[in-house]
């Protein structure tokens, strides 16, 4: 994307910054907490503190704290809330991935400004991921007549990255075909293989299809048009779950395209193979180590992570090397991670959970222990059709390296007890993930950690304090769940499932009285 000029949004964003007192404290946890302020100014001001902070430092700043912050009464908490997830999105659109969908709602905010904002957060995540940013293709359209020239300029960027993704042929060779039900919105969508019009359905102006389903719509054989809960109904066909082949490559043979995370081990880059041969151009994730004092633990958790990855469910290791500092490249997740999932349902939230803890038992059965579960290495693989994404879990070993750094493996909200506390607990093992895979099952069933806050006082309640039944926060769940996920989050590791194994199997009877077809899916 050719972006808009950063120096007239930057001299906005000082104009803006005039209006509200910046506060003292400029640690990330504490503006967090300051967004639930009473004080709606306090509220500001934490908000466009973030904002800056956004705008250097992205990856310190949660996304999920600034976007329920766009929801603010206060016209200045919301400018910026949204202004600080522009920021993020401008340098990390996989980071600000999950907030496409609130975003869009934003585009028609009767303030300017959080519109603006809004905008920029869509079209910065539709450079990367334009699929994610499919849903606001109405929005998009109806803003290339807006008063605002930078909201006119990004909205139709946004609308050209998602064009050109619709363009694109599916795997299977069959062209894309974009139905809509107005002849002025089929004109902006040339650039697509084939456009309808007058097929949008009456739910909705827009439908994306294959080829093949649009002609079987319009035979009378199945009618998707109103699909609703369907459109992502089911899991994929196991065939059609697969890892990419490794790679012939060397570290300098890859071509970083951006950086897509950093955390305390490794940085991260979204990369395409420059070798020749039949893998070239494949597109996978570059992890570099950071510290070159851990280069042998590293070296030794990427053979053992090789060791399980032949694993429907486990990323696979595509290359690795150890120069010119010790690095691995996995493959690419374009559907985000399990922070990006929590909302896809009961039926595919099961299906998810059985996936992950399927992948770990197969590795403790090998000898692997994970040790640093939580949502982010847990990525997720774009499918055809109307089927789920793909589950896989990355980083194995990582949480020992880390641990044996003197660094927290996870943060809080998904620390085990002996992670917080190991001289009361016990150090951190195979009971660790059986934990750790409690707290994944409790953020998909429940759609948030077991325990949120600040993290001193989460800490604590790793420690001493029972979260919530799932089933308080979706009564649609089966009640079994609840039981199940208690025993995996048990304070004390003899009162867990013994195995990830075992937990595997409690999960599968709640699968067996819920969904049985997800069982071998």
């Amino acid at each position: 994307m050719t972006r808009f000029e950063a120096s007239d949004r930057d001299r906005l964003a000082r104009r803006h910054r005039e209006e509200v007192e910046i506060p003292e404290s400029r640690e990330v946890s504490d503006l967090v907490m300051s967004l639930s302020a009473d004080d709606s100014g306090r509220r500001a001001s934490a908000a466009w503190a973030l904002a800056e902070e956004a705008a250097s430092r992205p990856e310190q700043v949660p996304v999920s704290d600034l976007a329920r912050a766009t929801d603010d009464d206060d016209v200045w908490v919301r400018r910026g809330a949204t202004w600080a997830l522009a920021e993020v999105a401008r340098s990390d659109p996989e980071a600000a991935r999950s907030t496409v969908e609130r975003a869009t709602r934003l585009v028609g905010d009767d303030d300017p400004l959080v519109r603006e904002n809004a905008v920029v957060t869509v079209a910065s995540v539709a450079t990367e991921y334009p699929r994610a940013a499919e849903p606001a293709i109405e929005e998009l359209a109806a803003l290339r007549d807006d008063d605002d020239g930078i909201v006119r300029r990004y909205a139709s960027e946004a609308l050209r990255h998602v064009v050109d993704a619709l363009s694109e042929s599916t795997l299977t060779g069959e062209p894309t075909v974009v139905s809509v039900s107005d002849e002025r919105l089929a004109d902006l969508l040339d650039g697509a293989n084939v456009v309808q019009t007058g097929g949008g359905g009456q739910s909705t102006s827009v439908r994306v299809a294959p080829a093949s389903e649009v002609e079987s719509a319009e035979s009378g054989t199945a009618d998707r048009r109103d699909a609703g809960d369907e459109v992502r109904g089911r899991p994929p066909d196991p065939a059609d779950v697969v890892s990419p082949d490794p790679v012939d490559a060397e570290y300098d043979e890859f071509e970083r395209l951006r950086r897509v995370g950093t955390d305390p081990l490794t940085v991260g880059h979204k990369a395409r193979v420059l070798a020749p041969g039949p893998r070239a151009h494949v597109v996978v994730t570059l992890r570099t180590l950071q510290e070159s004092d851990h280069a042998g633990a590293f070296a030794r958790a990427t053979r053992r992570w090789e060791r399980v990855d032949d694993h429907d469910h486990v990323a696979g290791v595509l290359a690795r090397g150890d120069g010119p500092r010790p690095w691995v490249a996995t493959e690419f997740f374009d559907a985000g991670t399990l922070a990006d999932h929590l909302g896809d349902g009961v039926a595919a939230s099961l299906w998810y959970g059985h996936r992950i803890v399927a992948a770990v038992a197969h590795a403790h059965a090998l000898g692997v222990v994970h040790g640093g579960l939580r949502p982010g290495v847990v990525g997720f693989v774009e499918t055809l059709g109307r089927t789920w994404p793909v589950p896989k879990v990355t980083d194995w070993e990582f949480g020992r390296v880390l641990a044996e750094a003197g660094t927290k493996p996870v943060s809080p909200a998904f620390a085990a007890p002996e992670h917080v506390a190991p001289e009361t607990f016990g150090r951190p093992d195979q009971a660790t993930d059986v934990y750790g895979l409690g707290a994944l099952l409790y953020a998909l069933f429940a759609g948030r950690p077991p325990f949120t806050g600040d993290p001193h006082v989460v800490v604590q309640q790793v420690e001493s304090a029972d979260p919530p039944a799932p089933t308080e926060s979706d009564a649609d769940l089966p009640g079994a769940v609840d039981d199940v996920v208690a025993r995996a989050l048990a304070k004390r590791k003899p009162e867990r499932y013994e195995t990830v194994a075992d937990l595997r199997v409690g999960l599968e009877r709640v699968l067996e009285d819920r969904a049985p077809e997800l069982l071998n899916a």
